[in-house]
């Protein structure tokens, strides 16, 4: 082995060596400082739009069709703009360049409501959230092409849903948009996950599960400028359930032209199976206004609008019901056994109780049932009252679904009221005899919504018997292929003599064959009603009711309408029904 000694030269290498290591490390340092600090947000941002491995595919919303197959909810293919809530947050100032884009489209858009659009989605920070529905092909390719100046912002194109006639059904289909906090509460606790539309109020919402269906996927890779570089896996979406519906909407759309420019509520109802046929609420709004996401001035406008448009009278609201509700009274008396056809009361113009006296409409003298009813006398009914007792007559009005809610498939149903002994200590009050009478004939504390008055009407024409009121007569084709029928369900029944209902059903086509609803007669047709009249304190005119039921021998419908503040239900609550019934056995409901 020949040993070399160390020479001057290695000992340089040696010595450079060192010197040469720490100067790349000291460079390799300030690159890796220059871009964590330095460049870190641009990096972050880049890195938020770089590498995402997939894209939801929204599916198609379920169709929603009326009972004869008119289509009443669709979808149709639209270029929507997107933003990522996250990176919105950084650079609002992108949103003025989409709307400025918008507008050179003749498109009038506020900045700042995109922006609210944007932060609905904040939820999801990182999901590309709908902003605006239905861009222009050319602002779409502009954004599709470059995002310079835009980013966070996308272009997809998604099934986006459609209404052929917004205002006819607003309060009974609800409208879509994109999912707030509380919208991704419900789906969190329904355990599934929150589509990029939800359904919100009326039908969309309730029925929000069986018709977003299922959203596809698409995987791929994209370049820091959101350049697609490579198509991945790709998973088709699954369209949602169709909801085929009871409604007859030719007949809503002459309801709602029935009720012209009053406020008030139309609800027919098939009485042998409780499918809705119609339920107009008066005035309307435009589903139209919520299409991109309403704006807070028509928003504003909406709400602070005094005759209430966003609320659906048909089971919203509830009124008293005047002397309508006397038929619940005469059901009572005959469920206690008080009642006799022929008994005749005499009505010098009122009822006297004590030191109060309770108008009646007329001096009618002496009268019987059928000319109490025909002629809606309140002294009869008073007296009929007080001889039924409180206790049974407010049974009588619970057993017949009042003071509960019907179970109808909508939202926001109201369960009205009857003053039973716990409301009355709960509101500090105690019971009078002037309560009985008040209750008898359909005022003071009694509230009911129109489809209860209508479900009344409906259970007279049956002999008795209630079913659940419903809107969709069934619901599918779903994801596994099968349609599911709603059933008919009894909800309320009242067991009465047949000759006792028919009795009803008798002095029910006097009302109108020679009673307060004469000016409603319908040539050719033989039906029943009951007109009724209810004050409201701060009110100036009296609520305007009618309920009935047609034809009288062999009822294939019921009917409710109630008008607000307009006077008494022969003068104009009546001609509605009457209007609305001829249309449908006249077959003058046009589509």
């Amino acid at each position: 082995m020949v040993y070399s000694p160390t020479g001057p030269r290695l000992r340089l290498r040696m010595a450079i060596f060192p010197f040469v290591i720490f100067s790349l490390l000291s460079i390799l340092l300030l690159r890796i400082w220059y871009l964590q600090v330095v460049l870190s947000p641009e990096l972050r941002d880049q890195a938020d739009l770089y590498g995402k491995a997939s894209s939801s595919i929204l599916a198609p919303r379920g169709l929603i069709y009326d009972r004869d197959g008119h289509l009443l909810a669709g979808v149709e293919s639209e270029f929507v703009i997107t933003a990522e809530p996250a990176l919105i947050a950084k650079h609002p100032d992108v949103l003025g360049k989409v709307a400025a884009l918008l507008s050179a489209q003749g498109l009038q858009v506020d900045p700042a409501r995109l922006l609210r659009k944007a932060r609905d989605g904040s939820s999801r920070p990182y999901d590309p959230i709908p902003i605006f529905s239905g861009a222009p092909v050319s602002v779409a390719a502009r954004l599709s092409e470059t995002t310079d100046g835009y980013l966070g912002i996308g272009v997809d194109t998604q099934s986006t849903r459609v209404y052929p006639d917004p205002k006819s059904f607003s309060h009974l289909l609800g409208y879509v948009w994109v999912p707030n906090a509380e919208d991704m509460e419900r789906a969190r606790l329904e355990h599934r996950d929150a589509s990029s539309f939800v359904g919100k109020g009326g039908l969309e919402w309730l029925y929000e599960r069986a018709l977003m269906g299922v959203a596809g996927s698409e995987g791929m890779l994209l370049d820091a400028k959101r350049r697609p570089i490579r198509a991945a896996e790709r998973i088709d979406p699954l369209p949602g359930a169709q909801l085929n519906l009871t409604i007859h909407s030719g007949l809503q759309r002459e309801a709602l032209r029935a009720l012209g420019g009053y406020q008030g509520a139309v609800v027919v109802v098939e009485p042998s199976s409780g499918e809705v046929l119609c339920m107009a609420s008066s005035p309307s709004y435009d589903l139209g206004l919520f299409k991109n996401g309403i704006s807070q001035d028509d928003f504003a406008q909406l709400s602070s609008n005094p005759n209430h448009p966003f609320i659906n009278r048909g089971i919203g609201s509830a009124f008293s019901p005047g002397s309508a509700f006397k038929i619940v009274t005469t059901v009572a008396a005959m469920q206690a056994g008080v009642f006799d056809p022929n008994r005749t009361y005499f009505c010098p113009g009122g009822y006297k109780l004590g030191n109060q006296f309770f108008k009646c409409l007329g001096h009618h003298g002496a009268v019987a049932f059928r000319e109490a009813l025909a002629k809606s006398c309140n002294t009869y009914f008073s007296d009929l009252a007080m001889r039924v007792g409180k206790d049974k007559l407010r049974q009588t009005a619970l057993d017949m679904g009042f003071y509960s809610k019907s179970g109808v498939d909508l939202p926001y149903e109201r369960s009205g009221l009857i003053p039973t002994d716990e409301w009355l200590k709960q509101a500090n009050r105690s019971w009078v005899d002037g309560y009985t009478v008040l209750t008898g004939i359909g005022q003071g504390d009694v509230l009911t919504t129109p489809l209860q008055m209508a479900d009344l009407a409906a259970m007279v024409a049956n002999g008795g018997v209630m079913y659940r009121p419903h809107l969709v007569r069934s619901l599918g084709p779903g994801l596994e292929g099968s349609t599911e029928e709603t059933a008919v369900r009894e909800i309320h029944r009242i067991n009465l003599q047949a000759q006792d209902w028919q009795m009803m059903r008798e002095a029910m086509v006097g009302v109108i064959e020679r009673g307060t609803a004469a000016g409603s007669r319908i040539q050719g047709l033989t039906w029943a009603g009951k007109t009724g009249s209810a004050e409201v304190f701060g009110q100036q005119k009296t609520n305007s009711w009618f309920i009935g039921f047609a034809p009288a021998d062999n009822p294939r419908i019921a009917i409710c309408v109630m008008v607000e503040g307009v006077g008494h239900g022969s003068d104009f609550a009546a001609p509605i029904a009457k209007r609305v019934v001829e249309a449908y056995f006249g077959g003058r409901a046009p589509y």
